[in-house]
Formats: C-alpha cells, sequence, structure tokens
C-alpha cells in the first residue's frame, strides 16, 4: 500500500506545474497555486503566458465624399457652371444650335449634348431639366413653344445618350431672362440657348 502512495506522489510531483508563475517553493518542495494554467492552458485565465493579447482591428476608413456635379471637370469643359438658389446651372460655353424656327439640333451641338450626357451617368440621383430659350424677335408665344419643343429636344438626346428618363425634364422659357441685348444679332445669338438645371436628391 506505501508503494502505491508512493508511486501515486511521485507522479502527481512530476506532473505538476513547476515555473515561477504557478509555484511557491516551500522547505525545499514546490506546492501548485491555485487555478495553475501556465502549463495545462485553462482557457479562463487571462494572465500574459496563457494568453495573446486580442489583434488592434483599424477603424474602417472614412466614406468617399460623394461627387459634385459643379466640380466636374468634364462637365466644366463644355459648360459654365454656376450654382443658383437651388440648383446647378450649366450654360453651354458654346450656344446648342438648332435649325432656323426649327428644333432639329445641327451635328456639332449633338456631340456636345453627347458628352454631357456621359458626364451625368456619373451622378444618378442628379435630376436635370433642361430649360430652353429663344430671343425676343417675332411671337411671344411661338417663341415659348419653340424654346419648350428645342428644351425636349435636348432633353429627347440625355436620354438617348443614357441618362435615366425619370431625372429628366424639360421647359420652355420663350425670351424670358435674356442674358445679352435683343437689339444687336449677337446679342440675339447668345439669347437663343439651352442651359440645364441639376440638382442632386
Amino acid at each position: 500500500m506505501k508503494k502505491v502512495l508512493v508511486v501515486l506522489a511521485a507522479a502527481l510531483f512530476l506532473g505538476a506545474c513547476h515555473c515561477a508563475k504557478c509555484t511557491t517553493q516551500t522547505a525545499g518542495r514546490y506546492t501548485n497555486k491555485p487555478a495553475c494554467c501556465c502549463k495545462h492552458k485553462n482557457p479562463e485565465c487571462r494572465c500574459a503566458t496563457c494568453q495573446k493579447p486580442a489583434p488592434k482591428v483599424a477603424p474602417a476608413p472614412a466614406p468617399a465624399p460623394a461627387p459634385k456635379v459643379e466640380e466636374d471637370k468634364a462637365l466644366a469643359e463644355v459648360a459654365n457652371v454656376r450654382q443658383a438658389a437651388n440648383a446647378t446651372v450649366l450654360s453651354f460655353k458654346e450656344p446648342i444650335n438648332f435649325k432656323y424656327n426649327s428644333d432639329a439640333m445641327d451635328a456639332k451641338s449633338t456631340e456636345t449634348v453627347n458628352k454631357v450626357a456621359e458626364a451625368l451617368k456619373k451622378y444618378p440621383n442628379a435630376k436635370v431639366r433642361v430649360a430652353g430659350y429663344t430671343d425676343s424677335l417675332g411671337n411671344a408665344n411661338y417663341n415659348m413653344d419653340l424654346s419648350e419643343r428645342r428644351a425636349y429636344a435636348v432633353a429627347q438626346q440625355l436620354v438617348k445618350d443614357g441618362v435615366p428618363a425619370a431625372n429628366v425634364s424639360y421647359i420652355g422659357y420663350g425670351a424670358a431672362n435674356p442674358i445679352a441685348t435683343n437689339k444687336t444679332a449677337e446679342g440675339r445669338y447668345q439669347n437663343r440657348r439651352v442651359e440645364l438645371e441639376v440638382t442632386n436628391k
């Protein structure tokens, strides 16, 4: 019986943890400290020996700012961009030209509208209203109708070039809001124009 006890005691002694963190030495003997974990990897132990520090998680990068129509370089190449009360107004540097008393655009103007449409497709939430104007010559009602038909033609071209139809509308102002005198041919040429009023929703 004594031999069995001696063997059992020896096994317990050899299996015990003898590191400095887990044992104390009293009168030449090692005694296990409570909840010794260094050798047996107690999962509840939080000491540096048993647990690696949790990896630091880098904070998520801030979202990139939403692009703004008024800062678009492609639009600035073909139009003067200005801020109005509730919209960004694009005034074409080269006026959109139509055949005389017609709403048919010439080839160069169609190409310009193509470029604008390509840029506007980057802003799927932007609402675009095409505004048409005429000079003051002729009948006011006729001019109103003509300006609306020309605005519609540009709006249709924008949609054809990929701008969502739900985002595009049009309006005719006739001879209202002139930007130059109607007393000269040059002034009237400037007043016969199309502008885009863009709002971000």
